[in-house]
């Protein structure tokens, strides 16, 4: 039998391996200039690139598109957002983008909104400002006004005090006219609902990822792009893959390394369970060694994996190499359980495993007469959002990009004796998101205790 450090040679010499790294190591214009994660960075290219008039010659197309991605994070109102999205260009007119500090740019009107909140409000003001005229396609003598604001956090936390007060200050100021204001944050601050992240459903929330996805490589795509502006675009996405602050956390990945990481995985899986295994053992000479090939020598590539595997949630556990305290906040609980609150009852759903919880929550909801079957048709997301390819639970063990489920579980209907499928191979935690996910869906309050008690405790990602 090969020894773990024969298995961390061959993985580390593989050719998938090699391509991986030399895409991470690639030379990136924002890491030499060190500005790979400056806040005010990030809220000048994306007026840029929101601004039809720039030179990038792509007009309203990444604007649409960054529309769809908050339409595809909405909790409510989900049609109005697409119809927006889905505007025949003609019927924009007069667009401006203002980044943040722009400030002369801004009409009196706009000029007086921002600076109020400045005002009563001593973080700052808001990184975008886009406002667009929207004629009406059957009488072009009818406009309203559509206002994007735009918040990004790089390095800060999500404020809810901060969203209140700029949610009020819109209500106030542009209660006539559509307005959108959208959060652009770091995954590991999205949480299951746009209400719990931002205090309210009138807020939108997307993550880096969602802008990678969603508009940045759509317009990278696009014929219409200028040769000019596609290596900026293309440098600005490279920025986002790496890693930034104390915790490393990565903002988004690229579908190139998605497809490396899932061929190392389908290959060397044995060398990933190895590893997550010895990372939770006492210290010893080889853990020590494979500490260090994992978290210094190719810290960038294992991170680049752990992130992937964690984001695509094909592995119920990665390793993890901190202190014995902070390993034991990520262990897998006892007893899982969620709170529900419903037509002024409270229960508590227990389930000492994945599958338990599964079953026990689909038949309470079952038991309550509410429209399982017809979520289960369309096919359910994995995860605490409405991104990604892989489903939760579905009438086929197949998901939405085709891939069969790695571990089948079933669940046979207490109502029509269907068999419903059930992805047996998620982490604990991916489970409870995707449960409460579940029921707010289906109109139920819901609260996670053992999530929030990790997030409080400790950061999502950790070497």
């Amino acid at each position: 039998m090969k020894s773990l450090k024969r298995m961390l040679y061959e993985l580390t010499m593989d050719k998938d391996f090699v391509a991986l790294k030399f895409l991470i190591d690639r030379p990136n214009v924002f890491h030499v200039v060190g500005a790979t994660h400056l806040e005010t960075w990030h809220s000048r290219f994306l007026s840029w690139l929101l601004d039809p008039t720039e030179r990038h010659m792509l007009g309203y197309y990444p604007f649409q598109r960054f529309l769809m991605a908050v339409a595809e994070s909405a909790d409510e109102n989900l049609d109005d957002i697409t119809d927006l999205a889905m505007l025949n260009v003609n019927q924009f007119r007069n667009p401006e983008v203002i980044a943040e500090k722009d400030i002369n740019k801004l009409d009196i009107d706009e000029q007086e909104t921002i600076e109020d909140i400045e005002k009563n409000d001593d973080k700052g003001r808001l990184d975008v400002f886009f406002k667009v005229n929207m004629v009406d396609e059957k009488d072009s003598s009818r406009e309203k006004k559509l206002i994007l604001a735009v918040e990004q956090k790089v390095y800060a936390r999500v404020d809810v005090n901060q969203c209140h007060k700029y949610l009020r200050k819109f209500e106030e100021k542009f209660s006539d006219e559509t307005f959108l204001l959208v959060g652009l944050v770091p995954r590991s601050q999205i949480k299951e609902s746009n209400e719990a992240t931002f205090g309210s459903s009138k807020w939108y929330g997307i993550d880096y990822q969602q802008l990678v996805d969603i508009v940045l490589m759509p317009c990278l795509e696009n014929p219409d792009l200028s040769i000019y502006a596609k290596p900026i675009i293309q440098q600005y996405v490279d920025a986002l893959r790496m890693p930034y602050k104390g915790n490393r956390e990565k903002l988004a990945t690229i579908e190139e390394e998605r497809t490396l990481v899932r061929s190392l995985y389908d290959r060397f899986e044995e060398v990933f369970t190895a590893i997550t295994k010895i990372s939770n053992e006492e210290d010893s000479e080889e853990r020590n060694y494979v500490k260090t090939i994992v978290s210094e020598t190719y810290g960038e590539v294992f991170r680049t994996i752990k992130w992937i595997l964690n984001e695509e949630n094909d592995v119920e556990e990665i390793w993890n190499f901190s202190t014995t305290f902070q390993r034991n906040i990520h262990k897998r609980w006892d007893e899982l359980h969620i709170v529900i609150h419903h037509e002024g009852e409270e229960t508590v759903i227990k389930g000492k495993t994945v599958p338990e919880l599964w079953e026990n929550t689909l038949e309470w909801i079952e038991k309550q007469k509410l429209p399982l079957r017809q979520v289960v048709e369309e096919g359910f997301i994995l995860g605490g959002r409405n991104t990604g390819n892989r489903y939760a639970i579905a009438f086929k063990p197949f998901h939405k990009d085709q891939r069969k489920f790695v571990t089948e579980r079933t669940y046979v209907s207490i109502l029509t004796g269907e068999t419903y499928y059930i992805e047996g191979k998620i982490n604990s935690s991916i489970c409870m998101l995707t449960i409460a996910k579940l029921l707010r869906k289906l109109g139920v309050a819901v609260e996670t205790p053992l999530l929030k008690n990790s997030r409080d405790n400790s950061p999502i990602y950790s070497d």
